[in-house]
């Protein structure tokens, strides 16, 4: 039954997570838990799913871990080789993708095209071959909408990119994963360290290390959705500044009405090299970013009970 009870915990790190929170709330008191105790680390359906593995039983008392040694000792050994079968074996090299916390071939290409468009704010005929191109594509919307419409409409679109991005690439934040991680073995280790268990101490300070060097893999992974943004966000805001000084076109956004501003020069400095444009688009993208977390709260856990459901 051990070795069952551990090869369920090896497989569901959630299910594993919620066990150990269980086990030190009972271990802590009188042996008896309930769900009111631990709500804030353990998600109900997690607290559902021990109930329905028998991990946890009910009582007259309340509810107590089943056989809490073997729950203890299967933790133990599932947080020791949990991840034994990411890491590869000797001799077949490092694992570099995005799950590991590297970047792949793609994500290095990524990167060094977002780098070159960076620099291209700092060259001219770099700038003007980007703002020309893009002029392709968003040329017919600008000549459509008046310039701070146009502005206003690219900023919202490259901000729900990036929110769309960032969503598809990180299911969940990874520093705050790695967080939790570290902050339950080093919960473990205490306990190991009361009962005296040296071999128990010596594997978790091992897998201690191992967390905080995933920290930094964690990292990189949020640069990820970013790097992935700019090649979008940075052709858009070349683009307007190239829209803004081309002779053939710097009349659009010399100057505008506006319903409560008045006439309104786009190009004029507004805080040091901030022009109104810039400034405008600034404050677009974050209205947008706001409003779009805020749909993304409501939305999310929606989605999730949907796609459990299912």
């Amino acid at each position: 039954m051990d070795e069952t009870l551990r090869e369920r915990l090896d497989g569901d790190e959630a299910l594993a997570d919620a066990a150990t929170a269980v086990l030190n709330r009972a271990e802590s008191g009188d042996g008896t838990v309930s769900w009111a105790d631990v709500s804030d680390a353990v998600p109900a359906e997690q607290w559902g799913r021990l109930l329905e593995s028998e991990l946890l039983v009910a009582t007259d008392a309340g509810f107590v871990v089943d056989d809490p040694d073997a729950v203890r000792t299967a933790l133990e050994a599932s947080d020791a080789t949990g991840d034994s079968d990411a890491r590869p074996a000797d001799g077949d090299g490092p694992v570099d993708d995005a799950d590991s916390g590297g970047w792949s071939a793609a994500d290095k290409l990524a990167g060094v095209a977002a780098i070159g468009l960076m620099a291209s704010y700092q060259v001219p005929v770099a700038r003007d071959t980007v703002g020309s191109t893009a002029h392709l594509l968003l040329g017919p919307v600008e000549a459509v909408l008046p310039f701070g419409a146009t502005v206003a409409l690219l900023a919202v679109a490259t901000t729900v990119v990036s929110t769309t991005l960032r969503r598809r690439l990180l299911d969940e934040n990874p520093q705050e994963v790695a967080k939790e991680r570290l902050e339950t073995v080093r919960e473990r280790l205490d306990a190991a360290r009361e009962r005296g268990d040296d071999e128990a101490v010596e594997r978790l300070q091992s897998r201690q290390q191992e967390l905080m060097l995933e920290q930094v893999g964690a990292m990189k992974q949020m640069v990820r959705p970013m790097v992935y943004a700019m090649l979008v966000t940075i052709p858009v805001f070349l683009w307007i500044s190239w829209l803004t000084v081309n002779p053939a076109a710097a009349v659009t956004p010399a100057a505008q009405v506006l319903p409560i501003a008045g006439r309104v020069v786009w190009t004029a400095k507004l805080v040091g090299p901030l022009q109104v444009w810039t400034v405008w688009y600034i404050a677009c993208s974050v209205v947008s970013g706001l409003a779009s977390k805020r749909v993304a709260k409501r939305v999310g856990p929606a989605v999730s009970k949907y796609r459990s459901a299912v």
